[in-house]
């Protein structure tokens, strides 16, 4: 028996995990096997969690919010749950539960494109009539909205959301592929932090995601091959432009950064993986992590500092920045 006892905002409510009764009723939290709460909807203190609870069950920490939002946009400090939880579950690849925002484990290998019979490259670039996207709601990111307007300088990029002059990205821009590059620039530079950005608006809509967040590497465990370009691989703004301009004109070059849709075959429609990011977003096949791993009956643990695995450094109230995440993050 799984209890949310924190349901994350938008969280997916029907749940099924084989071998595992998801609940929310707060009546059973003496009797669950494991109990999860949220890291943006919970007390930054014990205030509100059960006054009692059973030594042989899991306490769960969950966060799909990068360190710099869950300090400073939803202010928590985590000072006050030192041996606390007995588990981590996030989209970082060294949580106790692993729970990216997108991706089958294992392999990298069931990614769905937007219409899987197209295999002809000259198919798939017939439906790019655009070069770039960006779509965002919260402009006060001063390092991706910068970039962006650098960026401007040099190539035509459609900005959709609140910080662009369209409301929305409309349908087009999602399932017939039209642009060939998507701008998927994280709100946060922290370790393992990739976000629909990129798994939705970017490798699923059918575009190149052009992406700025963590290390190469660590989108290089999770993404298909050649399925990204990195921002840092160049010197300045300008030189990148001008390589994206050199794909638009090189269907060759180009069509590199599609090769992946070709060769990593998939039976499975598009609009299940869509779902499957979406349900992976909130959460829901973490859950199913969870279930199995309470199945394999693990040693206890206890997480002894969340602070300290969270924020790299632990929580300083003398210092702005943590080692897991970029100075340029916020």
């Amino acid at each position: 028996l799984i209890l949310i006892y924190d349901p994350p905002y938008g969280f997916i409510y029907n749940v099924t995990c084989h071998g595992c009764h998801v609940t929310y009723d707060r009546s059973t939290s003496l009797i669950a096997d494991a109990v999860i709460f949220d890291c943006a909807t919970r007390r930054d203190s014990m205030i509100g969690m059960p006054s009692q609870r059973n030594k042989d069950q899991r306490w769960i920490w969950y966060c799909c919010e990068p360190p710099w939002n869950t300090r400073y946009v939803f202010d928590k400090t985590l000072v006050n749950f030192h041996r606390v939880f007995n588990w981590t579950m996030t989209y970082r690849v060294d949580s106790d539960v692993y729970a990216p925002y997108s991706r089958d484990l294992p392999p990298v290998s069931h990614y769905a494109y937007p219409h899987p019979h197209i295999r002809n490259l000259s198919e798939i670039l017939a439906k790019k009539t655009s070069l770039a996207a960006w779509t965002s709601s919260n402009c006060a990111v001063a390092e991706r909205s910068k970039a962006i307007r650098e960026l401007q300088k040099f190539i035509k990029i459609d900005i959709f959301g609140k910080c662009g002059s369209e409301p929305l990205c409309p349908p087009p821009c999602q399932y017939d592929v039209i642009y060939k590059f998507y701008f998927a620039f994280e709100n946060s530079r922290c370790k393992d932090y990739i976000s629909e950005k990129f798994w939705l608006n970017g490798l699923l809509s059918g575009a190149v995601p052009v992406v700025i967040g963590p290390k190469r590497d660590e989108y290089e465990l999770v993404a298909p091959p050649k399925s990204f370009i990195f921002v840092e691989d160049f010197e300045s703004l300008e030189e990148l432009a001008n390589y994206l301009l050199e794909l638009d004109g090189n269907d060759e070059l180009y069509g590199e950064y599609l090769r992946w849709k070709q060769e990593i075959p998939t039976s499975r429609p598009y609009d299940e993986i869509k779902a499957l990011v979406d349900s992976r977003k909130m959460g829901a096949i973490g859950i199913c992590a969870a279930c199995e791993k309470l199945k394999s009956n693990p040693e206890p643990s206890v997480v002894d500092r969340l602070d300290l695995y969270w924020y790299g450094s632990g929580y300083s109230p003398d210092s702005e920045h943590f080692s897991v995440c970029s100075p340029k993050s916020g």
